[in-house]
């Protein structure tokens, strides 16, 4: 009987290790992905691809939640006020340097997020009606020169990715143009395509059917290289304005504080997620890049891309309510 007492102590003992063991394993239950604009846009087609990759991965549900507003910055603030256990993620982007350096974030990202790693990239273009005569940046840059030029950009609102591009433009080229501000992307878009403004550093996923309809015209890619989809379209850098970079870089972020082996196996999964075939082939079709790169890469890419920022609205005076 005291040989079974004690088969039994050391079964019941193996089983509460073991149920104590399954209580800390990550995840055990749904992972929510903030995500801050509304469905189909980028952020949320990125979103919704590895939340399915992570829920295949780790056997849990990862439900995507949209909270649009603010430039996304509703989403991330909500992020920050969630508890740090990992339970809830987002895919954010650069907007989060960019708000930083206008100081438009309800919080302080560096104190308050934890970058999980990279995901994608996908520059703007910069666009003009069809029958304009800019034909390159240089005749940008030649026609804004000229005394009593008032070229004009449109943009989808102010501090927009579309609005900043043309600012740090103006720095580096050292001209002037008037900003345009539209609230979207569709209403700038249409003013364009009549010409009544005369360009546009627009975004990707709009502008590229609208160019291969000739409604408008690509004069140069923001990004550091040449898109896949248009390899004709040279870069804003290679037409001379050397260090020109102005892309939508996404990432995964958890809040501060959440526990460092839950924030390696996120950043694990993502980083296996990134290099799949067919996870490769997806970010290509929105237009957009591939990145790698885990959460030390991500902080270092967000203190430069807050540097970048806080030196156009130190150069430009620029203001955002």
């Amino acid at each position: 009987m005291a040989v079974l007492k004690g088969l039994l102590a050391a079964v019941l003992s193996v089983a509460a290790v073991g149920a104590a063991f399954g209580a800390d394993i990550y995840p055990n239950k749904p992972v929510r992905i903030y995500v801050g604009f509304a469905p189909g846009g980028a952020t949320d087609q990125l979103a919704r691809l590895y939340a399915k990759k992570l829920g295949e991965k780790f056997n849990q549900p990862f439900i995507v939640e949209n909270r649009a507003g603010g430039g996304g910055n509703i989403a991330v603030q909500a992020l920050t006020q969630a508890p740090a256990d990992g339970y809830t993620i987002a895919m954010a982007a650069n907007y989060v340097a960019a708000n930083a350096a206008m100081k438009r974030n309800p919080y302080d990202w560096e104190r308050e997020l934890a970058p999980i790693g990279m995901v994608a990239s996908t520059p703007n273009i910069l666009v003009v009606p069809p029958n304009s005569k800019l034909n390159s940046v240089a005749d940008l840059i030649r026609e804004a020169k000229k005394p009593n030029s008032n070229l004009t950009f449109g943009s989808a609102g102010m501090g927009s990715s579309i609005h900043l591009a043309g600012e740090l433009f103006k720095v580096m080229a050292g001209v002037d143009m008037t900003h345009v501000p539209y609230k979207g992307v569709s209403p700038a878009e249409v003013d364009l395509m009549a010409g009544t403004v005369d360009m546009m550093f627009g975004s990707v996923s709009t502008a590229i059917p609208l160019i291969q309809a000739k409604k408008l015209k690509a004069i140069a890619v923001t990004g550091p290289e040449r898109m896949k989809a248009m390899p004709d379209v040279p870069t804003i850098e290679e037409a001379g304005l050397k260090g020109y970079d102005v892309q939508a870089v996404y990432f995964m972020t958890a809040p501060a504080k959440v526990p460092t082996p839950i924030l390696t196996t996120l950043a694990d999964a993502i980083a296996e997620i990134n290099r799949q075939p067919d996870v490769q082939s997806f970010v290509e079709r929105i237009y957009a890049k591939p990145l790698t790169g885990g959460p030390n890469e991500a902080k270092a890419f967000l203190k430069a891309e807050m540097e970048k920022w806080q030196g156009v609205v130190k150069a430009t005076g620029l203001k955002v309510d």
